[in-house]
């Protein structure tokens, strides 16, 4: 049986639509890893920490911070303040007091970016804090440190902010 039907050419595509979908498949990868790049290289700027602080000005930082503890201390023995809030105030204090004689900002970083950070001393203080810090029902119940010498019955808030203040004191 004959037939007049006659096959018809394969199907074939338009080369431009395949050409235009690689090329913004190009160009957003190529933007993805520049973002990426740009934001990898920020992060390692902020992590540099600032060693040319003269001693003066590391001295001063120290005495301002120090103070600022020893206001904290004073509010929560005239029961101006909760123990929370004391826990709150200490995690803010130490936390700018790294930020300005480091520079790294420290105050926005949550306790894995600060343990990424390097910094085993303020990470101890606060991951002490952070219980106390953001439970309503818990004033921390850390264990006082014998170099300190604070008594054995002493709040658990004193002996932070006594841990706090040694730190403070021994930042290089």
């Amino acid at each position: 049986m004959q037939t007049s039907v006659e096959l018809q050419d394969p199907f074939s595509y338009s080369i431009y639509p395949i050409l235009i979908a690689a090329l913004l498949i190009l160009v957003l990868s190529l933007f993805l890893l520049i973002r990426y790049l740009i934001k990898k290289k920020k992060q390692a700027a902020a992590l540099e920490i600032r060693k040319s602080i003269l001693a003066a000005e590391l001295e001063t930082y120290k005495q301002k911070y120090l103070q600022q503890l020893d206001e904290i201390a004073g509010r929560l023995q005239n029961d101006e303040i909760s123990g929370r809030t004391a826990y709150q105030q200490l995690s803010m204090t130490i936390r700018l007091f790294v930020y300005e004689v480091t520079h790294i900002k420290v105050q926005n970083c949550t306790l894995s970016d600060i343990e990424k950070l390097d910094m085993p001393l303020l990470y101890e203080l606060i991951r002490e804090y952070y219980a106390p810090e953001f439970s309503e029902d818990n004033d921390g119940d850390i264990v006082t440190d014998p170099e300190i010498g604070l008594a054995a019955d002493a709040p658990a808030f004193m002996s932070s902010i006594e841990r706090t203040r040694k730190v403070i004191e021994r930042w290089y």
